[in-house]
C-alpha cells in the first residue's frame, strides 16, 4: 500500500432511526481510532447523523428496511465519508434554508451538515442519492503550507 492509498472502512445500517446511534458509535471509534481531534470527531459525527436521519426521513419517507451505506475514507491531509442510500434522489430545489431569526421548524439538517464539515456534495441517481462529507486534517503548526 503506498501512502497515497486512504485507509477504508465501511459501514451499512438500515432506514430505521434506532440504527443512528450503531453508526454514531461506529463512526467515532473510527474517527478517534484515526488520529482526528475530538472535536472535529463531534463535528463529522452531527454531519453524519443529520444525512442519515435525512435519508430516513425524506429519501425513504420512515420505511424501515432499507439500505444505507457509509464509507469512511482517511487520507493523509482529509477524512471523506460517503454515504448512499437507494431512496427518492434529493433535489435541492425542495430545499429552504432555515431562517435563524426566528425558531426554525425545518431546514436545520443541512444548515448544520454545511458548518460541521469542510465541503459538502451530492450525487442524486435515478435510485437514490451520493452524499460526500469532506473534512481536512488540520496541519501542524510548524508545517509550511500545500
Amino acid at each position: 500500500m503506498s501512502p497515497e492509498d486512504p485507509y477504508v472502512a465501511r459501514f451499512s445500517m438500515t432506514s430505521e432511526a434506532d440504527q443512528l446511534a450503531r453508526m454514531r458509535s461506529w463512526l467515532w471509534t473510527q474517527l478517534v481510532g484515526q488520529a482526528l481531534a475530538l472535536e472535529e470527531c463531534s463535528a463529522f459525527l452531527v454531519a453524519a447523523g443529520e444525512i442519515c436521519n435525512n435519508i430516513i426521513k425524506h429519501a425513504y419517507r420512515w420505511e424501515p428496511g432499507h439500505p444505507i451505506a457509509i464509507a469512511l475514507s482517511v487520507f493523509s491531509d482529509r477524512f471523506v465519508i460517503d454515504i448512499d442510500d437507494e431512496g427518492a434522489p434529493y433535489d435541492p430545489r425542495g430545499y429552504e434554508p432555515p431562517d435563524l431569526d426566528t425558531i426554525p421548524e425545518h431546514g436545520m439538517g443541512l444548515f448544520l451538515v454545511r458548518k460541521s464539515v469542510d465541503e459538502l456534495a451530492f450525487t442524486a441517481r435515478p435510485k437514490g442519492t451520493r452524499w460526500t462529507l469532506l473534512k481536512y486534517r488540520p496541519r501542524p503548526a510548524d508545517s509550511p503550507p500545500a
